[in-house]
């Protein structure tokens, strides 16, 4: 099939109602915020924010208030990193969603002294501040396959220098002075844990088999790692001497997935995911006593920070009944408190949802989150596929979600065999050969919906299908695998032919991909046989599909694909291509236009029986 460029950013698509419009855009004009990190005197708060349309910098008192903007610019923040030994910050920016970060150092009065890296054409991932004057980072300046790591003398007009090399995926976990925290993928669930010391390097966790590292931070006594050696759930360990057996810590009921060390080192603040909702504690380091954080709100847990005098921390975090903020935890009064304010109030009082459970068709307890049109009976269900496919369907505040739920649909989102957060049996259930079954979890979804609540009046409830990423695989892969199981679908930023999609995905992302679906190498049958693009001849009911045509995960070509599969056999297919973003949709504009569109979309095919 050859490439084709389809018209930007609309194609064959109707306009939605301008009052829909109106509607949903009140929902993505309810700001959020995330990522705080806390000056290094205590006086302010750095964080990510939307409130300008896109993720960008901005700083907030550290009482709390209206957030202002900080380090002005038109293209994506993706981190704001405060130095913790004066008024420097580095601040990674993107162009048009493409992911290649490139960063600057910004001073305290948000005007940039200088660019530390200058290579569009490269990713350059923001790391650690070793010292007041030593930033480390990573970066795959010297092969797009592998990221090495880099630090750069910020007191001097020297360029950063490599000072380490690998032929291997290596991330910047932490550092303090002359101890570099590093973590080398070998898969998306496969790391090994490493301590640098100079020019000394020591792997804290040789293992064989699979070991996930959750999260892994530098305390003053040792380091302290989120991790699952021989374990379903990732639990608290610490590494002490090199060559020593680690020591579990803490256990907990699910996965432990944040570790960060106060800046004595002495203290931890922990994030455990507790079937989706996040849960804070602290351990003292010295006391070996875990001690709860009342939580303002149940929800999701993002980044945690430890504040200058480490009497708290400040967190973000996501709930479906207050939207995306940030908190400051104080450990002596035992509570947390909200520090943004929105400029507005939400449209309408949000829906929480419920968390339930199916059973598959090989007896598999399938968890889901509900949420319900509040006050009277769903027009219809749109069930919501998560991405990844290790990421989890989470109890977070999602715009898109509440607007549909207001407009009369019942949401469902399903954390379907492969997804994290139930252990490491379950997120393996989905591997290479065994994918289809988590499509299949789908139909029997649907059908345990079917049966929970029947027709109403003999009239069957219509269903559509939407997600993103590997989500928007899950939507092609049900359409065309169980062509009479949805009456409509949306993919965004899809795959549609895995063979496509390894050769084109960025080379750095190639071999973790290849571990969790099939390789190139061995594997194409396999590939094929679950590529949806094969089985395009199946699909049966309308199709919207939205793309960023700079995509570096999933590439457009996979949206092209598919659209041109579906318009020659002509089954109806909408489709929204846009260039200014990459993998998923960021802009406030875009959003608008993509996400009623879609509903406008559902609206006209969900309305009843084909």
């Amino acid at each position: 099939m050859t490439h084709r460029r389809l018209p930007s950013p609309v194609s064959g698509a109707s306009a939605p109602p301008r009052d829909l419009e109106g509607r949903l855009r009140a929902w993505f004009d309810y700001p959020g915020s995330s990522a705080p990190e806390p000056s290094a005197d205590g006086a302010a708060i750095y964080l990510i924010s939307d409130r300008r349309g896109h993720p960008a910098a901005y700083r907030l008192p550290a009482a709390g208030g209206e957030p202002v903007p900080f380090a002005p610019g038109s293209q994506r923040v993706g981190r704001v990193q405060p130095s913790l030994h004066g008024p420097r910050v580095v601040v990674a920016t993107d162009v048009g969603g493409n992911e290649r970060w490139e960063l600057s150092l910004v001073g305290d009065d948000g005007t940039t002294q200088r660019r530390i890296t200058a290579n569009p054409e490269r990713i350059h991932r923001p790391g650690a501040w070793r010292d007041r004057r030593r930033y480390v980072f990573d970066s795959n300046e010297r092969d797009l396959r592998f990221f090495d790591v880099y630090e750069v003398d910020l007191d001097t007009p020297d360029p950063p220098r490599r000072i380490r090399e690998e032929d291997a995926l290596v991330t910047v976990a932490a550092a303090r002075g002359d101890r570099l925290l590093l973590l080398r993928a070998l898969t998306n669930l496969d790391s090994d844990l490493l301590l640098r010391t100079g020019g000394d390097e020591v792997v804290l966790n040789p293992h064989t088999g699979e070991e996930v590292v959750f999260a892994a931070d530098l305390a003053s006594d040792a380091v302290y790692a989120a991790t699952n050696p021989g374990r379903e759930f990732a639990a608290l360990y610490r590494f002490g001497a090199p060559g020593s057996t680690p020591e579990l810590v803490v256990e907990f009921g699910g996965d432990l997935e944040g570790v960060v060390a106060d800046r004595a080192g002495r203290r931890l603040a922990l994030v455990e995911n507790d079937r989706g909702w996040s849960r804070l504690s602290v351990y003292d380091t010295a006391e070996g006593e875990l001690r709860p954080v009342a939580m303002p709100e149940e929800g999701v847990v993002g980044s945690v920070a430890w504040l200058p005098s480490a009497e708290g921390f400040v967190f973000d975090l996501s709930a479906s009944s207050v939207g995306a903020q940030i908190y400051r935890a104080d450990l002596d009064a035992g509570a947390s408190r909200r520090l943004t304010l929105a400029d507005r109030p939400m449209p309408a009082p949000p829906v929480v949802p419920t968390l339930g459970a199916f059973r598959a068709e090989d007896g598999l307890a399938v968890p889901f989150w509900e949420f319900r049109p509040p006050g009277r009976p769903p027009r219809a269900t749109i069930v919501q596929v998560h991405g990844g496919p290790e990421s989890q369907a989470r109890p977070r505040f999602g715009p898109l979600v509440q607007f549909l739920v207001h407009e009369g649909y019942r949401v469902v989102a399903p954390n379907v065999r492969g997804s994290l957060g139930y252990g490491r049996s379950y997120v393996h259930l989905d591997d290479t050969r065994l994918r289809m079954n988590s499509v299949r979890d789908l139909r029997d979804l649907v059908r345990s919906l079917r049966e929970r609540e029947p027709p109403d009046g003999g009239r069957p409830t219509a269903f559509g299908v939407l997600g993103a990423s590997y989500g928007g695989f899950m939507v092609l892969a049900a359409l065309s695998t169980y062509p009479d199981l949805f009456d409509a679908g949306v993919d965004v930023v899809g795959i549609a032919n895995f063979i496509t999609f390894l050769e084109r995905t960025g080379p750095w992302r190639r071999k973790v991909r290849e571990d969790e679906y099939g390789s190139l190498a061995h594997d194409r049958d396999l590939l094929r046989s679950i590529s949806p693009l094969f089985r395009a001849d199946e699909i049966r009911a309308p199709l919207l599909v939205v793309h960023g045509a700079n995509d570096p995960r999933v590439p457009v070509y996979e949206a092209e694909q598919i659209v041109e599969a579906l318009e020659r056999r002509r089954v109806p297919v909408e489709f929204l291509r846009f260039d200014d973003e990459g993998h998923g949709l960021v802009r406030r504009e875009n959003q608008v236009i993509a996400y009623a569109r879609a509903a406008a979309f559902f609206d006209r095919h969900l309305s009843g029986p084909r």
